[in-house]
């Protein structure tokens, strides 16, 4: 099987591509080779901006796919650009979307693929839903062979998850200095985190199977856990207990409209995917890794790399400003 990762270096493309080479599979990465020390030995790139259309045609030129995995698709007219770009050449298009696209704020706390879309709060979300509706569409009237998958939240080694940034060691510094941190709401709505080798297993096994052509998938961890959980197991895998500070997301998104919109129209839902579907057409997903486990591995990756155990100074700074107005806002209702 030839498969087209395009991007294949980021945090879930980077596991995919490797579990698709332990299965034998023949990869090929579409980037612009800015990345060179995050490629797999065994993957052929070809060097293009997806962005450029004429580069990439011309880097696809001969070229014929089994799956092709967008995982660089973020606005509709990216989606129509690759309807265009690999209509021809490729038997399967997969569309990395969001569990995001799901109605927010949420009806029921169990979400399955049959639950209404909507997110009033987060533009991300709603353009990822307008992605899915471009190929529905395509789907319909073109007869264009695409699969959706919908991560939630898919973290990698080096990766401290929060909700202030995940791909640092930002919410991890201020953890060890003491200082606090924010943990939306009351900290007891629930979140899935879910580890990039785990999420690898069911997007590879979806691969080359007209079965899934059509159909959306969530792929996610079972594990679910409050957000006081998941900050206290982060403080609890580097040996400093979190100092949390509950603050509401719509306070949050009045002084922080932008980590606002993330929060109201995502993190600060309590979610609970059901995976039955996933695990009907990839028998062979079972998300193992904890999130205990995950972020220990975490930890270890930033100790052996202390250099990058740094502050992220623009989320301190607007951690701080958020903080400011909050403790203000207590003292004028205390007195």
């Amino acid at each position: 099987m030839r498969v087209l990762f395009i991007g294949g270096t980021g945090n879930i493309s980077s596991a995919c591509t490797n579990l698709a080479l332990r299965k034998n599979i023949e990869v090929f990465h579409l980037n612009r080779g800015t990345r060179p020390e995050k490629a797999a030995a065994g993957t052929t790139l070809l060097k293009a901006d997806i962005r450029k259309p004429d580069e990439v045609a011309e880097a696809l030129r001969g070229h014929q796919f089994d799956s092709v995995v967008q995982f660089m698709g973020f606005r509709p007219e990216h989606v129509e650009q690759d309807i265009s770009l690999f209509g021809g050449i490729a038997e399967q298009y997969v569309f990395v979307s969001s569990a995001s696209v799901y109605r927010r704020p949420s009806a029921h706390p169990v979400i399955t693929e049959s639950t209404p879309m909507g997110n009033p709060y987060w533009e991300y979300a709603r353009l990822k839903i307008a992605c899915e509706e471009t190929l529905h569409k395509a789907g319909r009237e073109r007869g264009f062979p695409y699969t959706i998958v919908r991560p939630s939240h898919t973290y990698d080694d080096g990766w401290i998850p929060s909700c202030f940034g995940s791909s640092d060691f930002g919410l991890a510094w201020r953890i060890c200095e003491g200082k606090e941190i924010i943990v939306p709401g009351d900290g007891q709505s629930v979140w899935t985190l879910t580890h990039s080798t785990d999420f690898a297993v069911g997007l590879v096994g979806l691969l080359g199977n007209p079965a899934v052509l059509g159909e959306s998938f969530h792929i996610t961890s079972d594990e679910f856990l409050t957000w006081d959980t998941i900050h206290q197991i982060i403080g609890a895998a580097l040996g400093v207990r979190p100092w949390i500070v509950h603050i509401p997301s719509d306070y949050i998104a009045a002084i922080s409209p932008e980590r606002g919109a993330g929060l109201l129209g995502d993190k600060a839902t309590s979610v609970i995917f059901d995976n039955s579907k996933i695990r009907r057409f990839v028998p062979d997903f079972r998300p193992k890794v904890s999130f205990s486990e995950g972020i220990r591995r975490s930890v270890l990756w930033y100790d052996a790399r202390p250099e990058l155990k740094v502050p992220n100074s623009a989320v301190n700074e607007e951690i701080e400003k958020i903080l400011a107005y909050w403790h203000k806002a207590r003292t004028l209702i205390e007195e």
